[in-house]
């Protein structure tokens, strides 16, 4: 009799182990699938479900809920996570094009102080000689 028992007890845990692998491998499935065929797993995970006894379909089910919503929390980080990085790339664009503007607004300050500086004695020069405008070789 306590042999029996003993296979017996062998038999039951086996089957309530290879049924908690068929519930994992389930959860994995539903969580990789595409949206379509994840209708179809979890109707068919539902059906599992009903064939179950109490503790274990609500244990099944905890499981379920767990896993999805640790999977949605981890979407939701890597959707923020791109985001941050999105909003910190189009920072460094903006501050790159504001740095190359006042570059480009004190290089042209500095061109045109030191051609003032250089055109008023180049003037005073020309103007003792009569020359007048020089622009491309015309006078």
């Amino acid at each position: 009799m306590k042999t029996l028992t003993t296979v017996a007890s062998v038999i039951l845990l086996g089957t309530l182990a290879l049924a908690e692998v068929t519930i994992d491998e389930r959860i994995v499935a539903i969580q990789s699938a595409s949206e379509e065929d994840r209708v179809e797993l979890v109707n068919e995970f539902k059906v599992t479900l009903s064939s179950m006894s109490d503790e274990d379909r609500s244990s099944a089910i905890t499981q379920l809920r767990s896993t999805m919503q640790a999977e949605g929390t981890m979407t939701q980080t890597r959707t923020q996570t791109r985001q941050r990085s999105r909003l910190n790339q189009m920072s460094d664009s903006q501050d790159a094009q504001a740095s190359q503007k006042r570059s480009q607004q004190q290089a042209g300050s500095q061109a045109m102080h030191q051609g003032s500086m250089s055109g008023g004695s180049k003037g005073e020069a020309g103007s003792g000689s009569g020359s007048g405008n020089k622009f491309m070789g015309k006078h």
